[in-house]
């Protein structure tokens, strides 16, 4: 195995590939530069960002944009609309790095133009319907980034993998010598509070993603309350939740990223009902009491560990 840390979409991300050929991960990393290029909502260079500052106007865009924005939609769907990609007018006024808290008149302004059925896409044309709407594919891209690199590494020849995108874990194959790659699954607590490997589970998989979404990064407290970056679509504020975490098993990273942040907002019994119906995802969740739950298939489908 090799291996390559790099830092890409504001996280440090590995990619460790059973191959002697550098220049595969080379090509990997390049890889992730293009998706910077395309799915950045900050950077004005992006393809991404000239879509939000069209004005409304039906914008010709790179073909791969167009038709992931089409399946962003069709998550945002599936999840009636807790997860909308269109909430870029929203996250845009919050700053989790610097602790700062929109006025609720600003977000009760921004609310009105979070619609992801305002958005429509016709080939390679997409056209936000609202002017002032922002599409903001950060909570879905890195699953749709992670399947695309696990592709283009099997498209080399390499049999088997690990990409892990800031905590969005994809792998194939499982490992060189026959075992499945163990994944572990964070304690809810912040990065700053623990040893970066510190799990509490982990589940063995030899293709697919774990992926896990909590209310514990990117947050901070003010005068008794938590605020995080987990923003409902209704409310635009941080989602009132019995969840402080929520972590997916699927086959692809794209399902697994797709609906993690949702799962969030729904809470635990709404959270585990809709995982249990989709035979495509398992799920572990951790309640605010401290709580773990697992749907049906993990332990079965999914070999599922708690750690001592």
């Amino acid at each position: 195995m090799v291996s390559r840390d790099f830092f890409r979409f504001n996280t440090t991300n590995t990619i460790s590939a059973a191959t002697d050929d550098e220049a595969i991960l080379d090509e990997a990393v390049a890889w992730c530069d293009r998706y910077e290029y395309l799915f950045s909502r900050v950077d004005p260079a992006s393809e991404l960002f000239r879509l939000n500052h069209a004005q409304g106007l039906p914008t010709d865009v790179d073909t791969e944009l167009a038709a992931f924005v089409e399946t962003a939609l069709s998550y945002c769907r599936r999840a009636d609309g807790l997860f909308d990609v269109t909430m870029g007018s929203v996250t845009q006024l919050w700053d989790f790095k610097h602790q700062r808290i929109p006025a609720p008149d600003d977000v009760a302004a921004a609310l009105p133009h979070v619609d992801y059925r305002g958005v429509s896409v016709d080939g390679a044309t997409v056209t936000l319907c609202d002017p002032l709407a922002c599409v903001d594919l950060g909570g879905i891209a890195k699953g749709y980034i992670a399947d695309g690199i696990l592709a283009l590494l099997r498209e080399r020849g390499v049999e088997h993998a690990l990409v892990n995108l800031g905590g969005n874990v994809a792998v194939m194959g499982g490992k060189p010598d026959g075992t499945p790659w163990r994944v572990g699954i964070r304690k809810p607590l912040p990065s700053n509070a623990l040893p970066l490997l510190d799990s509490f589970a982990t589940v063995a998989i030899r293709d697919g993603s774990v992926v896990t979404s909590g209310v514990y990064e990117r947050a901070f407290e003010r005068d008794g309350t938590l605020y995080h970056h987990i923003l409902d679509p209704r409310t635009g504020f941080p989602a009132q939740t019995d969840l402080l975490s929520a972590t997916l098993v699927a086959r692809t990273s794209l399902d697994a990223d797709g609906f993690t942040t949702a799962l969030i907002i729904m809470g635990a019994d709404r959270a585990l009902a809709f995982v249990e119906a989709d035979p495509a995802l398992e799920a572990v969740l951790v309640t605010t009491d401290g709580g773990v739950l697992a749907t049906s298939g993990i332990g079965e489908a999914v070999p599922f560990e708690l750690l001592g």
